[in-house]
């Protein structure tokens, strides 16, 4: 319960700290920009990608260690990542991962009165108000600009090592878009935090595999690449727990 108070506290803090020093710089570059709406959202993903590495490196150290692998780091370029889903501290592990990125949400984190402001503004995709047409619109119009979308299709989090079925959706954008998909593990933080919110001492892994370029998936029907990744997710994640 301690170690879980302490933790609350310096995520607070350095909640607090990052919104206050990086508010000037964010204010400035929006008279700069004179309220142009892309540019801000560049800018913001910026500070979302920065605020994310903030919590993950500082906020939660030393209590909770992070081990971040890149199996192809030659790799380049936007593309739709896939994610499994065990914890509510995915949506911030995978900062991790660096560059321009978005992520598709279920609705509530887009209402909350601050962050969802920026989430919003920053051009995240709220899944459950986005009908398919306008989500492959969105996701085309995302990777043009070089940003890449980060989805977790499971929808819910397991809260375990197991892991819920796909939702397909997302495996039709790429096949129709010809997106390159790239699978990402995350293991150790099933209870970083709890369904009831405790955290505790720990050690999360997280893996960036090798992506499924488009000439593959133009080979795959969108079930079948929804089922080759969720295999590949399923078969890594399980070396990865043993590791723990």
């Amino acid at each position: 319960m301690l170690v879980s108070f302490i933790i609350y506290i310096n995520i607070l803090i350095f909640s607090v700290l990052y919104c206050l020093f990086s508010m000037l710089p964010f204010l400035t570059i929006v008279v700069i920009l004179r309220f142009n709406h892309q540019k801000i959202a560049h800018w913001l993903r910026f500070f979302i990608l920065w605020y994310g590495k903030c919590i993950i490196r500082l906020a939660v150290f030393p209590f909770i260690r992070l081990t971040y692998e890149d199996t192809a780091p030659d790799e380049k370029g936007p593309g739709i990542i896939i994610v499994n889903h065990r914890s509510s501290s995915d949506p911030f592990l995978v900062a991790l991962l660096g560059g321009e990125m978005i992520q598709m949400v279920n609705g509530w984190p887009m209402r909350l009165p601050f962050f969802g402001f920026f989430a919003r503004h920053a051009e995240y995709i709220d899944i459950t108000q986005t009908p398919y047409d306008g989500l492959r619109t969105h996701i085309e119009y995302i990777l043009q600009k070089g940003v890449s979308v980060v989805t977790f299709p499971e929808g819910t989090r397991s809260g375990n090592c197991s892991m819920n079925q796909f939702h397909g959706s997302i495996f039709r954008v790429a096949h129709e878009l010809k997106a390159t998909v790239t699978p990402v593990c995350i293991t150790g933080n099933q209870n970083i935090p709890s369904r009831k919110f405790k955290l505790s001492c720990g050690h999360i892994r997280v893996r960036k595999l090798t992506s499924l370029k488009p000439e593959t998936i133009a080979g795959l029907t969108p079930f079948a690449l929804k089922t080759q990744v969720r295999d590949i997710i399923v078969d890594e994640t399980s070396k990865m727990d043993a590791m723990q």
